[in-house]
């Protein structure tokens, strides 16, 4: 069995980083490494390292190559992926483009976001397309059922349907909790934050359009928030991982270059990770090539910002400590600061995130349990075999087997170990209640 030690310093040189693989290369066993990639969604992200490992170990790759018809797979997998992305970015910023045109104020969530953080925004294995539109309820459900078809079952977050051939949901707001206090709070987060982050442009690769992004800063809490709900529900796997890893870099990517003289004042973004409301002045979109480069608006002036940002926010972004603890007492008031130490376990143990960048200590204990449930899961859980492969099974016996994997986890985090299954059955009623 390929040693995870081995796994986790090639996620390392796949990111980009200067590691030493020539002990690896020459012992490696190959097809368990893709059979790894395949189970955590992986491929094309791996691929690019082997690419890289041509041209930087090819004495050692003649030691130990890889077989023709296993390298052959491989590549086909990640050209596939690659013409994936591509064609969900033409989707995205053709939806981005109809939703601004017919003034539905919006941002793509996680995916083609995320993949502009990495080193070949092609080699990310894209999902279903995530748009969260700043609007109520009733006026998404109308927009979509003018413009798209749908079902009739709407669930409580958002709604699904397809455009083009590409899977995708409208959300009625980003993310929940289990726990109602706690998802009450989230939610208020959301409602403070929406505007800059329907307002924060990105350009995707190759012409494929300019569409609303959220901040680094936004994601930081977000998409925490996202890995702490999936790990209640399904299971998270190391690509929901190297996401995470990808948007913490590029948050301190950005305070450096903030707290850089030679900068200009105004950052790319203001933090949203801060407690006090944080919109431009305006309603004029801006552009960024890419999520750490600074934000302009259309016309290749700076975006406007309000004094109360400028006073604020910034003030405390170009200050670490104290950017620092304002984001720790947001993780604390939304009930995420468990976890936040256990990921960050995680990114130090598998993905090398050194300690001067975590938002939050290193939880170990949560870590290895953490850590446990993406090797054993894979992609959001679907090779799990423990649980009673809980995520194979029909509706009826995966509602049992659901509760009784999350009582495993009550001694870890309570209120949302314990919320879980009272969410999942009023959410059922609501979804019955209010089919279409």
């Amino acid at each position: 069995m390929i040693q995870t030690s081995a796994i986790f310093l090639f996620l390392n040189y796949c990111l980009g980083k200067k590691v030493d693989m020539s002990m690896v290369v020459t012992k490696i066993d190959w097809r368990q490494l893709y059979n790894f990639a395949s189970r955590q969604a992986l491929l094309g992200f791996c691929f690019d390292g082997i690419e890289r490992l041509t041209k930087e170990f090819s004495e050692e790759l003649k030691q130990n190559p890889m077989g023709r018809d296993l390298l052959m797979t491989w590549m086909g997998a990640a050209q596939q992926i690659r013409r994936q992305n591509m064609k969900v970015n033409a989707v995205a910023g053709k939806l981005f483009s109809m939703l601004r045109d017919d003034g539905m104020r919006c941002c793509i969530l996680k995916g083609q976001g995320n993949a502009l953080m990495y080193p070949n925004p092609y080699s990310r294995t894209p999902g279903d397309m995530d748009v969260w539109v700043n609007a109520s309820r009733e006026d998404i459900t109308d927009y979509a059922k003018t413009h798209f078809e749908i079902g009739d079952d709407i669930r409580f977050h958002h709604l699904e349907t397809t455009m083009d051939g590409v899977p995708m949901e409208l959300h009625f707001f980003p993310c929940s909790m289990n726990n109602s206090l706690y998802h009450a709070r989230l939610q208020k987060w959301f409602r403070r934050n929406a505007d800059l982050q329907c307002s924060h442009i990105v350009r995707l690769p190759d012409g494929a359009g300019d569409v609303a992004v959220p901040t680094t800063a936004f994601n930081v809490v977000y998409q925490l928030t996202h890995l702490y709900h999936h790990f209640f529900d399904e299971g998270i796997g190391m690509r929901q991982i190297i996401d995470y890893y990808v948007v913490i870099d590029d948050f301190w990517k950005v305070k450096e270059s903030i707290s850089q003289p030679s900068r200009p004042s105004l950052p790319k973004e203001g933090s949203t990770a801060f407690p006090k409301p944080l919109s431009p002045q305006g309603t004029g979109d801006v552009t960024a090539l890419r999520c750490s480069e600074p934000l302009r608006s259309k016309v290749g002036g700076p975006s406007k910002v309000s004094p109360e940002c400028l006073c604020g926010v910034n003030r405390l972004a170009c200050d670490a400590p104290e950017g620092l603890k304002a984001l720790q007492k947001e993780l604390k008031y939304l009930g995420l600061w468990k976890f936040a130490g256990a990921v960050m376990y995680v990114l130090h143990e598998a993905l090398g995130l050194s300690e001067e960048k975590m938002i939050a200590p290193m939880d170990e204990k949560r870590g290895k349990l953490l850590l446990s449930e993406i090797l054993d899961g894979g992609n959001f859980g679907q090779h799990f075999t423990k649980y009673g492969h809980f995520t194979q099974q029909g509706m009826a016996k995966k509602y049992f087997l659901k509760i009784w994997r999350n009582m495993h986890f009550v001694r870890y985090y309570p209120a949302e170990a314990l919320s879980e299954p009272i969410f999942r059955t009023w959410h059922f009623f609501w979804r019955l209640k209010n089919k279409k």
